[in-house]
């Protein structure tokens, strides 16, 4: 009698772990059949950054429910994963000087249309200090509004 209630324990102990491995088995199909989400539509949506003479430039593609003034953005700027910032967005045609380590970073951006808003066409512009950026680096610019939303734009110098 012993025996059969040793060989009864260990069927249902296998009994509970296929039970197991049959729960986590389906939910991880099911999991991975469902359909992604949308990306979310972004407030502000850039072109993709171009380097001319080692420097990086990029434009406002899309703004959805602006305007948004200058004055309400703030700036990071990453190299390589050392963060700047966040730093106040300057007016129009300024150019805002930034400091990583001993390295200088300028960031400007042009009001196209003369508004005082980000906006559609608008560009900004990040260059080195009388230099261009430093290759072979990645870089990240986050236009930032308030602790609402963040526009993204990342190049590489390789």
């Amino acid at each position: 009698m012993p025996l059969r209630s040793d060989t009864s324990q260990r069927w249902f102990l296998v009994a509970v772990f296929a039970g197991i491995a049959i729960v986590i088995g389906t939910s991880f199909a099911v999991y991975s059949l469902q359909v992604p989400r949308p990306v979310r539509t972004d407030n502000l949506v850039f072109t993709p950054a171009s380097l001319l003479d080692g420097n990086a430039s990029f434009e406002v593609l899309n703004v959805s429910h602006g305007p948004y003034a200058y004055s309400g953005f703030e700036f990071r700027f990453i190299v390589n994963n050392f963060a700047i910032g966040p730093v106040a967005l300057g007016p129009n045609h300024t150019a805002t000087r930034i400091a990583l380590g001993t390295t200088t970073y300028w960031v400007s951006w042009l009001d196209t249309d003369g508004d005082g808003a980000v906006s559609v066409g608008d560009s900004f512009l990040v260059t080195g200090d009388r230099a261009p950026l430093s290759p072979l680096s990645d870089y990240e610019f986050d236009l930032q509004w308030g602790s609402v939303w963040a526009a993204r734009e990342f190049w590489s110098t390789y």
